[in-house]
């Protein structure tokens, strides 16, 4: 112990000064935007490279897992296929709209670091400006809802995940029309919220939740979780729901990025409009 306050002592002006140092930095890049993007992006680069060879490791070590993931992904996607074909059938004298343009691009990503444990929790991927990755952009993982790009560095990218307190998309019952808010309440991980439901909602608990068209982030029908249990919430004529996310973001890996290519244009449209008011 002696030795140690003869070292602080000792070095008392060093450890002053740098001190003060990194206190000063801390303000440069906090108040200037120049300094701050600096500052991100190199960060952003190392810990992403670091975070970067963690996670093979840990992946190498679970192959059966990811295996498991890949047989569950190639099951909904033969389902996805399969409502695709009978779009096409005639059916109860309505025709599908069978033009098949192209509203959204997918890119495959690597989750290399993600928490659970925080009221802000986020995932760090291994995408950025360079692979055309975008703030705004969805994240899902290959059953589920995953989270919505934020941050984006030359190689990597973060993503606030569902559970996370910023977070906030439009969701429905699969077999409703009527559609309500997906928010975390930053308790558990495993479970998420479906707020602001009207009451004339048809919900039952075991219904799958996925998202709705005016969310302009997510394609509508991606899967977001179970209803577990839900209430009326008094006074008011709305619904909230608990809903077991479909994502375990303890051991989330392989992702993808989705980009929606006419959502700019939609936003121009809907900033008129209200500039016309």
């Amino acid at each position: 112990m002696n030795k140690v306050w003869s070292f602080l002592i000792k070095n008392a002006y060093l450890i002053l000064f740098i001190l003060i140092q990194g206190f000063c930095l801390s303000l440069t890049i906090r108040h200037n935007v120049y300094q701050n993007y600096v500052w991100f992006t190199s960060s952003t680069y190392a810990v992403g490279t670091i975070h970067d060879r963690i996670s093979a490791a840990y992946e190498y070590l679970s192959l059966k897992q990811q295996n498991q993931v890949l047989q569950t992904e190639n099951a909904v996607l033969r389902t996805a296929l399969e409502e695709f074909r009978n779009s096409f059938i005639y059916e109860s004298g309505r025709i599908e709209d069978t033009l098949l343009k192209q509203v959204y691009t997918y890119q495959e990503a690597r989750v290399i670091h993600s928490t659970i444990h925080l009221q802000n929790n986020y995932l760090v991927i291994d995408k950025g400006e360079i692979h055309g990755l975008k703030p705004g952009m969805a994240v899902i993982s290959p059953i589920g809802v995953a989270g919505i790009i934020k941050d984006v560095g030359s190689r990597y990218s973060t993503a606030l995940s569902v559970i996370h307190s910023k977070f906030s998309i439009s969701a429905r019952p699969a077999n409703a029309k009527n559609f309500g808010s997906l928010i975390w309440n930053g308790k558990n991980y495993r479970y998420a919220q479906l707020i602001d439901l009207p009451r004339q909602t048809r919900i039952r608990n075991g219904d799958t939740v996925v998202t709705d068209v005016r969310s302009l982030i997510f394609p509508e029908g991606i899967g977001v979780g179970i209803i577990k249990s839900y209430r009326t919430r008094e006074p008011g004529d709305f619904i909230e729901a608990q809903i077991e996310l479909f994502t375990d973001f303890s051991s989330i890996h392989q992702v993808y990025v989705i980009d929606f290519i006419d959502k700019k244009a939609i936003e121009d449209l809907k900033l008129l409009i209200n500039e016309g008011k």
